[in-house]
């Protein structure tokens, strides 16, 4: 019998008749491997859409699986696309995805020829117990993931009636807000500029409506909002502490409709629907406030002089799929604030008109191009254009004795990007699956650009020079199952940086790993390093968009940092999640005005960098401190995603340090957005088909700011001071160390009420929604200041509070069709 069997497994091996296999036993150490390979079951690759049976739109991150099989089992990636390998022969797929309903769909693996076309049914909300995986904390894409759909935002309570994704993404764990109203976001440690903020995979540079009050995201148009703040894909780069990734739909191709809505100060509409056939479809939404209007209306009514503002923004969509392997994508936003203001005075002898403009706004678009190479290779090519514009002029008129006079000034800020990227998916095997690209951008810097008009006398001026610069980065990222239990992406993110003559490179591994001791449990550790070569100099910290952004120079080095993680999830039946994760993150050539500087007072000061009127005023890089920063803290997040309750409970425990020389004697100090403890409470509650109850709370430690210790008296000498000729006696603050501080807590409840009903032609909504129920009176800055009593008598210096929004109720009407 022995010798049976070792025959046997030598024919297999060698492939050549018996009697010269038996002679090549000996030699025969491919047995295991080739006895393995005769006996495994033979697979194909299996490719296709995950989408929306209603809309034709694509579900990002949807799950595909072989029934019985978790190990063979794939995600959508941003198109909607899946690849993954199959056994041959009748195999029973099943999709799932969060509020659809499940699908189980039987195809024959071996005959299929094209791309597999999964479409899913919405759920509805009467269906109640319906088990979705997709998505779940557990999964390997899910770590330092945090993810938000459309309907999810449109539940959250509304400032001044408008939904915004940005205030969403301030009620995750990990992420601060800015100054009250502000759409800052500081994530873990980091600073505003640190964030890549996404449309459509197009960077925006300025997400800020009516001074942050809203953002530049129409949430009618939004389709899904990432943020991941931790352990970053290779796709990503250029920024150091989080990426946000705002997708928007690209339109309905079964039928046309509609949704839109009228609130106290805005309006919004969005259509969509096919051009023709399903093969094309469109998208457009738009939307205005009307405040201008209101107060030209109360200026007209009362002859008085008033300010005015406005935003408005558009987002343009079409598609077109010109076969199974081809699809392309024509997306373009723009949208712009603007403010104005006019004073006037008169007596008869003397007239006087000052006029004050203020405008900003982005405009991005985007070419993309799905080609499907084979069932294994998808590859997406995007041309694409992002450009932020802030400007402001002043204008004063005045008449003297019959003599006319004017002067003006304009300040321009912009910056205007071009760029190309090229992506690849590709299945390898059944355990691993790779993505890998490059991309290319040019950046063009015109930071400060100033006119000044004196009558007939012109004078422009750079005060910061326009520089052009070029980037450009490749990435690799391998994912890979090594069990049931085991899954890693092992990635690797190459960028560089040129600027004039200096070039910048930086090398980023990134490392994420997933472990299930259980289906229901996950253990999950990330490490990533990362380089941003921008940086944003900011006059103030209230979220205004007079920023300016300045690319690094052979003075001003690029930013860098590392972030590693540890975090375990658990999944409790279908509809809660828990996560918890600790980080620490290390970040070099942070930078800071030193103290007393910044870009507006500076110039105001001192004039523009070039000599102008017996001024010199020094190039950006000698008003910045350059140095390190560190934060480190844990995250909890307790979800539920599905039933009539939803919603959400989040804590943080961060800490946040600087420490960069010339500010605070070079000793470490907290970071200005350093929070130390952070609770949000969110929830949506259906209490009938028709009314629904939403609310959200938020506390926060106070942020830190400087305040003077004490105050002395300091003495001028004659000759010190123009025109001085005795001693002067100034009074001068002792700030001590910066940030010495802290605020107090900030906190604050919102509420809101939706009632909706069908109709014939569709459906329509009404919103009250409450902001600042309790009206709470939230720091927005302080001040010292020394009052004085009714007789004239001085005070002792006090501190005084600055808030900004009371209570403030709202109502708006929806309509979809």
């Amino acid at each position: 019998m022995k010798r049976k069997i070792i025959f046997l497994l030598a024919v297999v091996c060698s492939g050549k008749p018996p009697l010269a296999a038996v002679r090549a036993i000996p030699t025969a150490r491919c047995l295991p491997t080739q006895l393995a390979g005769a006996l495994a079951p033979a697979t194909v690759v299996l490719s296709g859409y995950v989408t929306d049976a209603t809309t034709g739109e694509a579900l990002i991150g949807a799950v595909v699986a072989v029934a019985g099989q978790p190990t063979l089992s794939a995600g959508t990636n941003s198109y909607g696309f899946y690849s993954l390998r199959v056994p041959e022969g009748r195999i029973t797929l099943q999709v799932y995805y969060l509020g659809y309903q499940p699908l189980m769909q039987e195809v024959e693996a071996s005959t299929l020829r094209g791309a597999v076309r999964l479409q899913l049914q919405p759920q509805a909300q009467e269906l109640g117990e319906v088990q979705v995986v997709a998505g779940r904390a557990t999964e390997l894409d899910q770590v330092n993931r945090l993810t938000l759909r459309g309907a999810e935002l449109k539940q959250l309570p509304r400032l001044m009636g408008e939904a915004d994704a940005v205030k969403a993404v301030q009620l995750l764990p990990g992420v601060q807000t800015g100054r009250e109203g502000s759409s800052d976001l500081q994530v873990r440690g980091g600073s505003p500029d640190q964030n890549l903020i996404l449309l459509d995979g197009v960077p925006v540079y300025n997400v800020a409506h009516l001074l942050g009050l809203f953002s530049v995201f129409n949430p009618d148009a939004v389709r899904t909002v990432d943020l991941v703040k931790g352990g970053f894909p290779a796709p990503y780069g250029g920024r150091l502490s989080s990426v946000v990734d705002v997708q928007l739909k690209e339109g309905n191709n079964q039928r046309f409709g509609g949704e839109g809505a009228v609130g106290l100060i805005s309006s919004k509409l969005l259509l969509e629907g096919p051009v023709r056939s399903e093969k094309t479809a469109f998208l457009v939404a738009a939307r205005r406030t009307y405040l201008d209007v209101f107060t030209g209306l109360a200026g007209l009514l009362s002859g008085q002089d008033v300010s005015r503002y406005s935003f408005h923004d558009v987002n343009l969509k079409l598609n077109h799929t010109f076969s199974e392997r081809d699809r392309v994508y024509v997306s373009l936003y723009g949208g712009r604030d603007k403010f104005s203001d006019r004073q006037r005075y008169s007596n008869g002898q003397y007239e006087d008109e000052q006029r004050f403009r203020l405008q900003w706004g982005n405009f991005t678009g985007a070419v993309r191009w799905n080609h499907l190479f084979s069932r294994r290779l998808f590859s997406n090519l995007t041309l694409l254009h992002s450009g932020y514009r802030f400007g402001q002029s002043t204008t004063s008129r005045t008449v003297a004795g019959g003599l006319p006079s004017q002067r003006q000034t304009d300040y321009q800020s912009r910056i205007r990007d071009w760029g190309a990227k090229l992506e690849f998916d590709y299945l390898l095997s059944e355990r691993q699956a790779v993505r890998f690209g490059a991309a290319a951008y040019q950046h063009h810097f015109r930071p400060e650009s100033v006119r000044l008009q004196a009558d007939t006398v012109q004078l422009a001026y750079n005060a910061f020079p326009t520089t052009t610069a070029r980037e450009f980065y490749g990435y690799a990222d391998d994912r890979i199952r090594f069990s049931a239990r085991w899954q890693a992406s092992v990635g690797v993110h190459i960028s560089g940086f040129l600027v004039n003559d200096t070039f910048y490179s930086s090398l980023q591994p990134r490392l994420a790993v997933n472990y299930l001791p259980a289906s229901t449990i996950s253990l999950r550790a990330s490490f990533a390093t990362m380089a941003q070569y921008l940086h944003l100099l900011s006059n103030t910290t209230t979220g205004t968009p007079t920023d300016i952004w300045v690319p690094a120079t052979d003075k001003l080095r690029p930013q860098r940092s590392w972030q590693a993680t540890l975090g375990v999830a658990k999944t409790m039946g279908p509809h809660w999640e828990a996560t918890a994760d600790v980080y620490y993150k290390e970040l070099r050539d942070v930078v800071e005005f030193r103290d007393g500087a910044d870009f507006i007072s500076d110039f105001l000061r001192s004039g523009p960098q070039t000599d102008f009127g017996g001024f010199v005023s020094p190039p950006y890089e000698q008003r910045v401190a350059r140095g390190r920063g560190r934060a480190y803290g844990t995250e909890w997040l307790l979800r539920k995603r599905q039933g009539r309750t939803t919603g959400w409970a989040g804590y943080t425990l961060a800490w946040a340090w600087r420490q960069l020389p010339g500010i605070n004697f070079g000793r470490e100090y907290p970071y200005t957005y350093d929070s130390r403890h952070s609770v949000v409470l969110v929830a949506n509650h259906q209490l009938t088909p028709q009314l629904s109850l939403g609310g959200s709370f938020q506390f926060r430690t106070g942020y830190v700011t400087t305040l003077p210790l004490t105050r002395y008296q300091a003495y001028v000498e004659p000759g010190e001071r123009p025109y001085s000729e005795t001693p002067v006696a100034d009074n001068v603050d002792h700030l001590g160390e910066r940030n010495n501080y802290r605020l107090p807590a900030y906190h604050r409840l919102d509420v809101s009420l939706t009632h909706t009903k069908k109709k014939a032609w569709g459906e329509r909504s009404w919103n009250i929604s409450v902001y600042n129920a309790y009206s709470h009176r939230n720091p927005y800055f302080l001040y010292l200041s020394q009052p004085f009593t009714s007789s004239g008598t001085r005070l002792n210096r006090r501190l005084y509070q600055i808030s900004l929004f009371p209570i403030l109720p709202s109502l708006s009407y929806g309509f979809k069709f």
